[in-house]
């Protein structure tokens, strides 16, 4: 998928985002796309009554779109890529939020490589959209996902998405959902304001 767009820093991002909006987090499409709530009108809509931003929540452990290789399967991915384009499409911008919490929080170490390797294929596959386009690493890492767990796994993510997206936006929250009271056990890179 490759989309064309204005480049823009972490701080203009920020600003575009403005009112955003969950979608897609537990509708039957990733399923089967014949019981869909969402439509494409619907992103029309999200735009029209003041949204400038989608949050889409991704559940690929739930929703069964993991292979016993960790591939992400096709149709899963299709669609991502329908969200995606509906959402450009209309002027908003995206999150792709992977929202496993609850496995990540209850078994990280053992989820550890499938975690890993959906940013690499998710970095590898949207690496030419725009800069509207904003990859959340985890939302709210919580339980055995530690503040030192956390850091390691964000460290490895980080690295990941960086092979092919080296100036992507990444959001990472700290530990224990998301915590302000964690927040100063949270190391991002020095190197890497983005």
């Amino acid at each position: 998928m490759a989309l064309e767009g204005v480049k823009m820093n972490a701080y203009e991002q920020n600003r575009r985002l403005g009112r955003g909006v969950n979608i897609l987090g537990y509708d039957p499409i990733w399923r089967s796309k014949d019981k869909a709530r969402m439509r494409d009108e619907h992103f029309t809509l999200i735009r029209k009554v003041g949204f400038s931003s989608v949050r889409i929540a991704l559940h690929p452990f739930r929703d069964g779109a993991i292979t016993k290789d960790n591939k992400i399967s096709d149709g899963w991915l299709k669609i991502l890529d329908w969200a995606i384009t509906q959402s450009l499409n209309n002027n908003l911008m995206v999150i792709l939020d992977f929202h496993e919490f609850t496995i990540m929080g209850k078994s990280p170490l053992e989820n550890r490589m499938k975690f890993l390797d959906f940013w690499r294929q998710i970095g590898e596959k949207y690496c030419d959209c725009p800069d509207e386009v904003l990859f959340e690493l985890l939302n709210e890492p919580n339980n055995e996902l530690t503040p030192e767990l956390w850091n390691t796994f964000l460290k490895e993510a980080l690295s990941i998405v960086r092979e092919k997206n080296p100036k992507r936006t990444v959001i990472i929250g700290p530990a224990f959902w998301n915590s302000i009271n964690y927040l100063s056990k949270l190391n991002l890179p020095e190197d890497d304001r983005n």
